[in-house]
């Protein structure tokens, strides 16, 4: 009976400290949502022109980022058939890979539906919140993590859902094209006094810039590798 009414009290306390963080991690990524508006309604408006547009809007859970999705979208766009624009999009989110290696210390001993869950979440705006999260313990800031990235998780189809409605009104926009850069800096420049991210901005930057002349899809492709590359070497080297 004591056994029981210990586990009855560490679930109790475990649920008490879990909503806090849980709630903390939330409210940190708001800006970070306001500042992903914007791409959520232009992917939208991509979802709305392509060939297919229900298979294009299921297509944001699973691909799950806004640049992914769009180099896919413009690889279909021009022809070239679902295996290029998987292709494409796995080199553009190659750079999640450089998150999962960062993480990895802060949650190999977590449960493993917690790392399921902290996976299929996983994108920049999530990984930036915790990688702020430097004071208390390791499980409260995994709850942090997870508190931003179900934020995203459900309000970012929302975004392009909307964008869906609002559709080629948007792409008629003369900074439609400057909107995916000011909202990849927006959640990556803050975190360029960190030398894993600084070196996959500059990798991915310099990839950009030298591949300027090819299509939209395949130049976001080549600067997430780029940019992916960079931040493992940098992340792994001492």
């Amino acid at each position: 009976m004591y056994a029981d009414l210990d586990t009855a009290i560490d679930g109790a306390v475990d649920r008490h400290e879990t909503r806090p963080a849980l709630s903390a991690g939330a409210r940190a990524m708001l800006p970070i949502l306001a500042a992903y508006a914007p791409l959520g309604l232009l992917v939208g408006a991509h979802v709305a022109s392509s060939d297919n547009p229900v298979a294009a809007w299921l297509s944001t859970w699973l691909i799950y980022g806004g640049a992914a999705q769009l180099a896919v979208l413009d690889v279909l766009a021009h022809g070239s058939g679902w295996v290029a624009a998987a292709i494409v999009g796995l080199l553009v989110n190659m750079r999640l890979a450089a998150f999962a290696t960062a993480m990895h210390p802060e949650w190999r001993s977590a449960p493993v539906r917690l790392r399921v869950a902290a996976a299929l979440m996983l994108t920049d705006a999530p990984w930036v919140v915790a990688r702020n999260r430097t004071h208390g313990q390791r499980e409260e800031r995994r709850r942090y993590y997870l508190g931003a990235a179900i934020s995203l998780f459900v309000l970012w189809p929302l975004m392009v859902s909307v964008g869906v409605l609002v559709g080629g009104r948007l792409e008629a926009a003369p900074v439609t094209s400057l909107l995916l850069p000011l909202t990849l800096g927006a959640v990556i420049v803050p975190q360029l006094r960190q030398r894993p991210a600084a070196v996959a901005m500059v990798a991915a930057s310099c990839t950009a810039a030298l591949t300027m002349h090819l299509s939209a899809g395949s130049a976001l492709a080549l600067a997430g590798l780029a940019g992916a590359l960079g931040g493992l070497v940098t992340e792994r080297v001492p």
